[in-house]
C-alpha cells in the first residue's frame, strides 16, 4: 500500500509542470498531509519525549527511499529556488525621502525646480508612502533635476525591483532573475559597487544578512549579463539600495540604485560645525516652509552659528546644485546618457539679501569658513550676505537697515533660525535662563512687525513663552531629536 501511495506521489509530480508541483489543489494537500505523516511515524522508533510535529519527506526522498522508477530527475528540495513561483515585481520609480512629514516640502520644491530646469517634461503627482517618501513614474531628466537640485530630500533612489519576501532564501530567489533580466543595471565590463539597507525592521534577518543575500544576487545578475564586479564600499562606482516599503499591508523589499548621492544633508559645505548644527536638509526645508521670497524679502539668521540657514537660503534663491553630475553614479546607467554634464543655477539673477547674526564671536570664523567653502564670498556678495556679531535680545529694525541698506526698498522680511533647545547646548545655567532667552527673542522680534518668523524647535516649552501663536506647526527631527517646525506672522 505504502509504495503505491509513493507512486502515485511520484506520477503526480510527473504529469504536473515544476512550477506547479509544490502547489496542489486542497483535496491533494488533505491527502498528504493526512497520510504522509502517518506513513512516516510506522517507519521507525521515535523518541516518546519528543512531541514536536514530524515534517513529512520531500517526494523525491519517498521515491528513492521506495526504489520507485520515475523518469528525470526532479529537482532536490534545496534547489527550491528553481521551482517556486518568483514573486519580483518589476519597479520604475523616482525614490525621494525625507525626514517625517516632509512630503509636501519635497513635492513643492521639485516642482519649482523641473519647471525652471533645461527639460521640456511634465511632473506627474507622485504617490506617497507615509509622510515622508514620494514616488515619482521614473523620467530620467526629473531623476537628473532632483539628484543634483533638490535640498530638501534625504535620499533620492532609483525603485528596480520588489518582493514580497521576508527570508533570505525566497528574497535571493526573487531577485536574481530579475535583476538579471534588467537591462537598466549598470553595463560595461567591470563595476564597483556597495550595497547599503535602508528601513528593514519588520524583515525576519538582520540588516547585514539583507545586505549580503543582495550584494549575492548583484554579482550573480552582473556576471550573467558580462559584467565583472567587485564590492567596494569605499570608492563604489554605484550604491545600491535596499529597504522594506510599502504600505501597513502591502510592505516589499525593495532593491534600487542610489542616484542622489548618498545622504543629502552632506553637502561638502560645512568645513567648520558648531555644538549642535541642524542638519542641511531641514534648514531648507523651514526656509520652504517660511514662504520666503528671496526676490522681495531679506532673510535674517539671528542665532546662525556656522550658517547653516544663511547658506541654504542662498542656494534655494538661485537654485544652485549640491551635487554634479561627475559626483553622482549617473555616468554608469544609460538612462542618463545624453543629459547635460554642467549644473547652471536654475534661477539666475535672484540676488537674495540675507543677514546672518551670532552673539558669540567665535561663530564669525566658523560662518565664514562656510560661506567660502560654498562659494558664497567675494565682491559678488558684499552687498547680498552680511556677517555680524549680534546678541537677538537687542536687536531692533534699524540694525538690520544698517547692515543691509537694500532692506529699505524691501517688502517685511522674514526670520529663520533655529534655537538651542537645552540638549546639547542652551542647558548650561538652567531650564529657567533658556526660557528667559526664548521669552526675550520673542520680545525682540515683536519690534518686527509685519515679518514672520520661523524656526526648528525640540523644546516643547519653547511655544508658550515666544510670546507669538503660531500660524503653522509641523513635527520633525534633527539628529534624532523629535522637534517642531514653528512659523508666526509677527
Amino acid at each position: 500500500m505504502n509504495d503505491l501511495l509513493v507512486q502515485w506521489l511520484v506520477h503526480v509530480l510527473q504529469v504536473r509542470n515544476v512550477q506547479g508541483a509544490h502547489s496542489f489543489d486542497g483535496h491533494h494537500q488533505r491527502f498528504i498531509s493526512t497520510t504522509v505523516p502517518s506513513y512516516v511515524l510506522s517507519c521507525g522508533p521515535q523518541d516518546t519525549e519528543d512531541l514536536r510535529p514530524i515534517k513529512s519527506l520531500p517526494f523525491t526522498m519517498l521515491a528513492e527511499a521506495h526504489g520507485v522508477p520515475h523518469r528525470g530527475r526532479i529537482p532536490p528540495i534545496l534547489d527550491e529556488t528553481r521551482v517556486r513561483r518568483v514573486n519580483a515585481q518589476r519597479c520604475n520609480d523616482l525614490r525621494l525621502t525625507g525626514s517625517g512629514g516632509a512630503n509636501r516640502v519635497m513635492e513643492a520644491e521639485l516642482k519649482r525646480l523641473v519647471m525652471r530646469s533645461p527639460f521640456d517634461v511634465r511632473l506627474d503627482k507622485p504617490k506617497r508612502e507615509g509622510e515622508e517618501t514620494l514616488l515619482y513614474t521614473f523620467d530620467a531628466r526629473v531623476a537628473w533635476v532632483a539628484a543634483c537640485h533638490h535640498r530638501t530630500s534625504s535620499r533620492i533612489s532609483w525603485d528596480l525591483c520588489s518582493s514580497p519576501a521576508v527570508r533570505l532564501e525566497p528574497l535571493f530567489a526573487d531577485l536574481l532573475p530579475a535583476l538579471s533580466s534588467d537591462d537598466r543595471l549598470p553595463d560595461g565590463k567591470h563595476l564597483r559597487f556597495s550595497v547599503e539597507v535602508g528601513s528593514s525592521s519588520d524583515f525576519e534577518a538582520s540588516p547585514l544578512q539583507l545586505r549580503g543575500v543582495v550584494k549575492n544576487a548583484l554579482v550573480e545578475a552582473l556576471a550573467s549579463r558580462g559584467v565583472a564586479s567587485d564590492v567596494d564600499g569605499d570608492a563604489p562606482d554605484v550604491v545600491f539600495v535596499a529597504r522594506r516599503a510599502g504600505t501597513p499591508d502591502a510592505r516589499r523589499t525593495v532593491v534600487g540604485i542610489d542616484v542622489g548621492g548618498g545622504a543629502r544633508h552632506r553637502r561638502g559645505a560645512r568645513v567648520a560645525a558648531g555644538l549642535a548644527p541642524l542638519r542641511e536638509t531641514l534648514a531648507a526645508q523651514l526656509i520652504m516652509l517660511s514662504r520666503w521670497d528671496a526676490r522681495t524679502e531679506p532673510l535674517v539668521d539671528p542665532m546662525a552659528g556656522s550658517a547653516t540657514i544663511p547658506i541654504e537660503a542662498a542656494g534655494l534663491a538661485v537654485g544652485a546644485a549640491i551635487r554634479h553630475p561627475a559626483d553622482l553614479p549617473l555616468r554608469h546607467l544609460a538612462a542618463f546618457r545624453g543629459l547635460p554634464n554642467e549644473t547652471p543655477d536654475l534661477f539666475p539673477g535672484t540676488v537674495a539679501k540675507i543677514v546672518a547674526l551670532d552673539a558669540d564671536a567665535e561663530c564669525i570664523p566658523a560662518m565664514v569658513g562656510n560661506l567660502r567653502a560654498a562659494a558664497l564670498t567675494g565682491a559678488a556678495y558684499d552687498h547680498s550676505i552680511v556677517i555680524a556679531q549680534q546678541d537677538v535680545r537687542g536687536l531692533t529694525p534699524d540694525d538690520i537697515e544698517r547692515l543691509l541698506p537694500a532692506v529699505r526698498n524691501m517688502q517685511p522680511g522674514v526670520f529663520c533660525f533655529n534655537p538651542p533647545y537645552g540638549v546639547r547646548i542652551g542647558g548650561e545655567h538652567g531650564e529657567e535662563e533658556l526660557l528667559a532667552l526664548y521669552a526675550d527673542m520673542g520680545r525682540a522680534l515683536g519690534r518686527f512687525s509685519g515679518w514672520r518668523a520661523a524656526c526648528f524647535v525640540a523644546n516643547p516649552k519653547f511655544v508658550y513663552v515666544f510670546g507669538h501663536r503660531a500660524t503653522m506647526t509641523k513635527p520633525a527631527s534633527n539628529a534624532n531629536l523629535r522637534g517642531t517646525f514653528l512659523v508666526f506672522q509677527l
